[in-house]
């Protein structure tokens, strides 16, 4: 897809701002000029244009991207053409690399061949970046966008294990016993199941105490059918996306591998599916974490926390640096945010005031506050407190407030993102697996860690 070999990319795609595209125009010489008159063509978002050659072949591909630097048109264009190409972004508002991931996420497709086709990128170090960019976000979105028949934690931890991409990489594994005392939380929500819950824990060199690693926690859902708590069937459509969170922590764990050479980082996702069966956890149970904190289960819907909350205990005995998790955990950020924009949370105001200078440009995510009157809303009479408040509202507040409690280390920087995991067209015209999140946290990791 891309390549750093200029004699093998003939074709000109130019990418134009519509803010820029009379300046652009008055530049062209008379045919491209009538040319984009005859069809209308004014850098509107996702426009596409291709000018001839006299002889019918193809000369140039004009694409635009709006008022407000919208790429789909490029991913469009990179999902349906074969071809060699290079990039002219003179009159484009979008950073070069940016155009340059929208060519990769369009060229990407779930259990079918993509079209063959080159963009060439002048400098190696961005070549390979983009390589392994493009090759981290496929193999997440192929576990987002897999069937859970055939994905479950057994084969999730499987998978991972024999991945290439892993070879390297320290594991640490538990049995059903540890896990079940390590991750009481995880063993309540996956006892349900058939396939019982796994851990997938993972670190990129030897970790002790003194190192202060950073950790990147997933949601590693594979089936979320609600519990006892059942969900609607419209609601359990796109259950198999439920470890959405686990599939982004773990290209952002790759991703910072490669741009973070001497920093050590893990990775721990818990893995369960939420099923209905006779051993399925209820209303009103009480489960213990390892530290002993008692929860009381409100809604079993309300799972993927209680996961996160294990996870968060492991993560306090390596005293990390910083603790970044990624969960599809709420409707109600869905409702605020919609499908495209993740809430994030942060407990550290400089952490976050540097996550909303790199959305300055354009919001890749919205911070909520972490507004602990609320927590009130989580008082239990029977245990430390409840897995989820029931009055309808404040839903992903009151789950990161949750979270948050199983944080030792107060001081401890925490980033928390509510995202979705999914897209329904709206980015960048795709359909299916979507990594809300990352790009924003790769960038955010590789300017003030590396």
């Amino acid at each position: 897809m891309f390549t750093n070999d200029n004699t093998e990319c003939s074709t000109k795609v130019t990418v134009i701002s519509q803010n820029k595209f009379d300046k652009w125009l008055e530049k062209q010489p008379t045919f491209i000029r009538n040319w984009c008159l005859s069809n209308n063509f004014k850098g509107e978002n996702s426009k596409i244009l291709k000018i001839p050659y006299p002889d019918g072949r193809l000369k140039e591909v004009l694409i635009g991207e709006g008022l407000n630097q919208d790429l789909s048109g490029v991913s469009d264009f990179s999902a349906k053409n074969k071809g060699n190409y290079y990039l002219f972004i003179k009159f484009a508002d979008s950073k070069e690399i940016e155009i340059q991931k929208a060519w990769a996420w369009g060229g990407y497709k779930f259990n079918k061949s993509s079209p063959k086709n080159l963009i060439y990128v002048k400098n190696p170090e961005t070549l390979r970046y983009l390589d392994h960019y493009l090759e981290f976000t496929n193999l997440s979105r192929d576990l987002i966008n897999t069937p859970a028949n055939e994905l479950n934690p057994k084969s999730f931890l499987s998978l991972v294990k024999r991945n290439k991409f892993f070879e390297k990489f320290i594991f640490t594994d538990y049995s059903q016993t540890k896990i079940k005392s390590k991750f009481p939380l995880t063993y309540a929500v996956g006892q349900s199941s058939t396939i019982k819950p796994e851990i997938l824990h993972i670190s990129n060199k030897k970790i002790s105490k003194k190192d202060k690693p950073i950790v990147i926690i997933g949601k590693g859902v594979t089936f979320d059918t609600g519990g006892v708590n059942i969900k609607p069937g419209n609601s359990m459509r796109n259950m198999k996306k439920d470890m959405g969170g686990a599939a982004i922590a773990i290209s952002l764990f790759l991703m910072a591998n490669s741009l973070l050479k001497k920093s050590k980082i893990m990775l721990i996702i818990p893995m369960a599916e939420n099923s209905v069966s006779g051993n399925s956890m209820r209303p009103g149970d009480i489960y213990s974490s390892s530290n002993g904190k008692k929860v009381e289960i409100s809604h079993t819907d309300a799972e993927g926390r209680l996961l996160l909350a294990d996870a968060m205990e492991l993560a306090n005995t390596y005293n990390p640096s910083l603790i970044i998790d990624f969960a599809t955990l709420t409707g109600a950020a869905r409702v605020a945010l919609g499908e495209d924009i993740p809430a994030y949370f942060s407990n550290d105001e400089e952490v976050a005031k540097k996550i909303d200078t790199l959305n300055q440009k354009k919001i890749r995510a919205w911070r909520l506050p972490l507004y602990h009157p609320y927590k009130n809303k989580l008082n239990s009479q029977n245990a430390n407190l409840c897995n989820a408040s029931l009055d309808g509202m404040a839903g992903s507040i009151t789950a990161a407030l949750f979270i948050e409690d199983f944080i030792e280390n107060k001081k401890t920087p925490w980033i928390h993102f509510d995202t979705y995991a999914w897209s329904s067209g709206s980015i960048l015209k795709t359909q299916g697996a979507a990594l809300q999140g990352l790009d924003i946290m790769i960038e955010y990791l590789n300017k003030y860690f590396s």
